[in-house]
């Protein structure tokens, strides 16, 4: 029980601040002065960044979210950096560019109405609102490239089906016509038999022929005027002022911080030096067996019992 009182003694509050004042007013007064001035430093140093915002609808096929992280995707930070000639104005290489878009780029998606709210961020405010102008056009862009291609795939088919047809009906309008000179204008039930299944065969051919060519007409139809897949509902505009992205980033949070930081060292760290070096004085007395301690608890300033 002794022992386990002496520990209470030792980790007294009076008693460690009192041992450890000097690391109790540094944390009060150093520190945190010295984490404002590296805080400060780096705040002044670090140059401010703007972001510009545009809303706008995508009328695709696909999931607005999948439309969204679309324009993340190379092939539409590429043609936007093209357009905008970037690499010139930012002085870096396309790779590069198309990283860091990645980054500075941010997207709120209401799935409900397919509206896209589209967040770039960059150290100059025109070529934050020129990007975020541009991605949405880019996204566009890429997606009448994948419609018009697949537009020419179904030309394609429909014209070789057009070749195709006509030469069966060709073929099938021959079979008839050589099949009358040969029968003549027979009435037998036979006959009549046989150019009635040769003309259907002629007619059925004839058929997907026009079919065919309908097919090719919606296809160039489509292929000249392939649609709009984005509507921008509000352009961009360049913020007045500059963002701040992370914790850390404004003076007040910086002394916040600051004061916190020294706060917690004045508090916890005399009790982590108390404990790793302790008194000796408090050591040696731990030490002391019972005997030694009823010895010194002792009174032999009195007289002999015996005299």
């Amino acid at each position: 029980m002794n022992v386990k009182n002496r520990l209470a003694g030792r980790f007294l509050p009076s008693r460690v601040y009192a041992r450890w004042k000097w690391t109790v007013r540094f944390g009060l007064s150093a520190l945190p002065l010295t984490l404002f001035i590296a805080g400060g430093v780096t705040y002044y140093l670090t140059p401010s960044r703007y972001e510009s915002t545009a809303d706008f609808e995508y009328l695709g096929k696909r999931p607005p979210a999948e439309a969204a992280a679309l324009l993340r995707s190379g092939n539409v930070i590429a043609p936007a950096i093209a357009n905008l000639k970037l690499t010139e104005r930012m002085g870096m290489d396309t790779d590069s560019l198309s990283q860091q878009l990645v980054e500075a780029i941010r997207t709120t998606v209401d799935s409900g109405t397919g509206m896209i709210e589209l967040t770039v961020e960059n150290l100059q405010g025109e070529i934050a609102r020129d990007l975020a102008a541009e991605l949405p056009k880019s996204l566009d862009d890429y997606e009448k490239s994948l419609a018009t291609a697949e537009i020419k795939v179904r030309l394609e088919g429909a014209e070789e089906s057009v070749t195709e047809g006509e030469d069966e009906a060709d073929a099938k309008r021959q079979d008839l016509a050589r099949l009358i000179s040969v029968r003549g204008q027979a009435v037998d039930p036979v006959s009549q038999l046989d150019l009635d299944a040769a003309r259907g065969d002629w007619d059925h051919a004839y058929q997907r022929v026009l079919e065919s060519r309908a097919k090719v007409a919606d296809a160039r139809r489509e292929l000249s005027a392939p649609g709009k897949w984005v509507v921008i509902h509000s352009p961009p505009t360049i913020s007045n002022e500059p963002v701040i992205r992370k914790s850390g980033d404004s003076m007040g949070e910086i002394i916040g911080e600051s004061l916190g930081a020294g706060l917690a060292f004045a508090l916890l760290a005399p009790y982590l030096l108390e404990l790793a070096f302790p008194r000796r004085r408090a050591l040696g007395s731990a030490r002391k067996g019972p005997w030694l301690e009823a010895a010194d608890s002792a009174d032999f300033s009195g007289e002999p019992a015996n005299g």
